[in-house]
This record gives structure tokens, sequence and C-alpha cells, in this order.
């Protein structure tokens, strides 16, 4: 009799571990890049397979494109954009472990530095500021540790993280459904999510029902220009966000964060606000997105403005995406040291809107890969004097092959 009862005893006691285990885990399931959340409608691409205790996740994207710009400014190239990523998670006691890694190849097919798009900024290229174009991501996109526990009915977790995203702005469009099937990066980029390749990233949350609530410190400076290292820095900058699920399918986010001196070649410091929305069920997917920074260097408030969308239907994709966001670096412009409080050079900020609407159709679907060939185009609508510079109807197509493993 006492043999049985602690046969039970010990069976319960697996059982209590295995649950906190199992809700430990769940905290993972819909986190992409960083700590962000997604919502679980999203249809991820993913081959997952065990090795031994581990549950291993793999998936990406590759586009390999080539666009054409008109206009003054307007250039043609051809380029990849492409990122893949291998997660690994296993229980730990009452807890659990997820490992990431994510890796872009863009570096080696990308020349000057950039890819060409129009009122695009942010970041430099041979020590000068990157305007109407974009930065290649680095080769290491996210190298990561998570571990989560149960904390009575909440779940607590800690991500750390050399190269990873802090809690700071919505899930990075590279990794949204909504904006898988463009190609090319948001307007706003700089003003909501580019913080997604950070370093020295350490985050704590805790997670209750439908709120989480988290809060990171991390290295404030932008990548540099060699993409294929691991920058590091001192922690100096922090963030906090609040994400909502009041339903399964719909995620809400709103962050702050503290950035100190993140653009290379502006002195100063920044102040990041953003809030989202997300939805996907079955074949559609939607975000909005707004992002106010403030620059100390030139005490300047700046604001962004994203909607975007994405429908799967079959082998058919059909994304839009459009922007409404304020721009300061479309000129080469001085900068000043944010103690000198006279002279003040005055900085020009243009208002400038974007509407890209792309189709991509799958020609083939081959086990967990689908290959695609797809185009979108873009127009634009800026104030009167930019044409000057941009021309009078400055336009971007693009076309490309595409392909997404782990379906």
């Amino acid at each position: 009799m006492l043999a049985l009862l602690l046969a039970l005893a010990t069976l319960t006691h697996e059982h209590e571990h295995m649950h906190a285990a199992g809700a430990a885990q769940s905290i993972f399931l819909q986190q992409t890049s960083g700590t962000s959340v997604a919502p679980a409608g999203e249809a991820l691409p993913m081959t997952m397979f065990h090795s031994g205790s581990w549950n291993v996740m793999l998936h990406g994207i590759a586009f390999l494109n080539d666009t054409h710009q008109s206009g003054f400014r307007g250039r043609d190239r051809t380029f990849s954009t492409n990122w893949t990523m291998l997660m690994a998670q296993r229980s730990a006691g009452r807890g659990a472990i997820m490992l990431r890694a994510m890796l872009s190849g863009e570096a080696a097919t990308i020349r000057d530095r950039k890819y060409p798009e129009l009122f695009q900024t942010g970041e430099t290229a041979f020590g000068k500021q990157i305007i109407d174009g974009q930065h290649p991501h680095d080769f290491f996109m996210e190298l990561a540790a998570e571990y989560a526990h149960p904390i009575g009915s909440a779940t607590g977790y800690l991500y750390l993280a050399p190269v990873g995203d802090p809690a700071l702005g919505p899930v990075a469009y590279p990794h949204r459904e909504s904006a898988m099937e463009i190609p090319q990066a948001v307007l706003s980029h700089h003003f909501q999510d580019s913080t997604h390749i950070s370093y020295n990233v350490v985050t704590a949350g805790v997670a209750l029902r439908a709120v989480r609530i988290e809060a990171s410190a991390f290295h404030g400076g932008e990548p540099d220009e060699n993409r294929w290292n691991i920058d590091g820095g001192r922690i100096n900058s922090a963030s906090g966000r609040l994400t909502f699920t009041p339903i399964s399918d719909l995620v809400a986010q709103v962050s702050f964060g503290y950035l100190t001196k993140p653009e290379k070649l502006e002195p100063g410091d920044a102040k990041r606000t953003t809030a989202s929305v997300s939805y996907a069920e079955g074949p559609l997917a939607i975000t909005a997105v707004w992002g106010r920074a403030y620059k100390e260097s030139h005490d300047q408030t700046l604001e962004s403005y994203l909607a975007e969308s994405s429908l799967h239907l079959g082998r058919s994709w059909i994304a839009a995406r459009f922007e409404d966001v304020q721009k300061d670096e479309l000129f080469q412009h001085v900068h000043t040291s944010p103690v000198i409080v006279f002279p003040r050079f005055p900085v020009p900020v243009f208002r400038v809107k974007a509407a890209t609407l792309g189709y991509t159709f799958d020609f083939l679907v081959r086990g967990s890969a689908r290959y695609g060939i797809g185009a979108n185009y873009t127009l634009y609508r800026f104030p009167e004097i930019l044409k000057v510079f941009y021309g009078e109807r400055p336009r971007a197509r693009m076309l490309y092959i595409r392909t997404r493993w782990g379906v």
C-alpha cells in the first residue's frame, strides 16, 4: 500500500512538473524576434523535428530582387534580401529553455553597403549617411537564450542575447506575416523597429493571461558598417513594453525606449515611442503601427504611421503597404552637439507618403518549401519642393523570385 502511495505521489509530482514546463514553453510559441509577440493565427512557415529532448524549429525566406526606380535619385539594382532562423527548446525542471539563432547573407549580395530605396534613411555607408537606400542586415541578426518559469499563476522569463531584440516596438518587419511578401524595408523602420538588431540585450518579463509586461537593458548604438561581426558595446539604454492579447489572433503593444547615441554620425540621444495592433487568422494578416522618435541633437520629434496586409489564397499572395512618415535626413546636414544651445542649425523635415501593392505566385511547392515569382509597385506623395530633387512622379518597381522554407 505504501509503495502504491509513493508511486502515485511520484506520478503526480512528475505530472505537475510536465504541466509547469508546458506552460513555460508556451511563452515561446508566439515569440518571433526577441520576445515580441505575433498573433497565434499567423501560419508561420516552420519545419519541426526532435533531437533528443530538444524540439527544433527551422524556417526562413529569401528574395532575389531586381529594382527599378525612376526620378533624379532613382537607381536600378539586383540584390537579395534574406534571413533564416533556427530555434530549439526543451523543458528544464518546472521551467523551459529556448535557444535561437537568426542569420542573414544580405551583405554578400548588396554592393555599396546599401540597396536603392527612394526616401529611405538610416545608418551609414562609407562613413556617410545612407539616403535613398537601405542597409543590409547583419549576418548575426540574433543569437539568444531565454528561460521561462512559472510564478504562481503567471510565468516569468529572462532573455539574454549578445545580438538580439529588446522590448521595444512591434514584431520587426522582416518577421511579420503581414510584411513578409514585400522584400524592401519599411520607410518608418528607424521610428518603429530598427532596434531588432541590438547588442548585449537583457530582457525580463512576466506574462499573466492576456498581458505581458517586460523591460530591457541594451547597447543603444546601431550596428556599424561591418555586417559580418558582433559589434558589442556597453549596456547604456533601456526600454519597456506592455503587450495585450485579448484573443489569440489579436496582439496589441505599446512601448517606450531611451536610446543612448543610436546614430553613428549624429550626436545626442533619442527617445522612441511605439504602439501597434496586429491581427492574423487563416489567410489574412494585418498590422498597423505608430512610431514617434525624439532626437536630442536637433530637439525634434518625428512621427510615422504604417498599415500593411497580406492575403494568402492557395498559391497566390497579395500584399499591400501604406506609410506616412516624417523624414529629416533626405539631405546631408550639419550635426550639432545637444550641449550647444546656440547656434541651432535648422534641419528640414518632409512628410512622405508611400503606397505599395504586390503580388506573388507560388509556381512550385515541394515539401516544406515554396518557390514564387512576384512584383510590387510603389507610388509616392511628398512636398512640392522635393520635385526639384526627386522629379515630378518618381516610382519604384520590384521584380523578384522568392523562396520560403519551413512551410
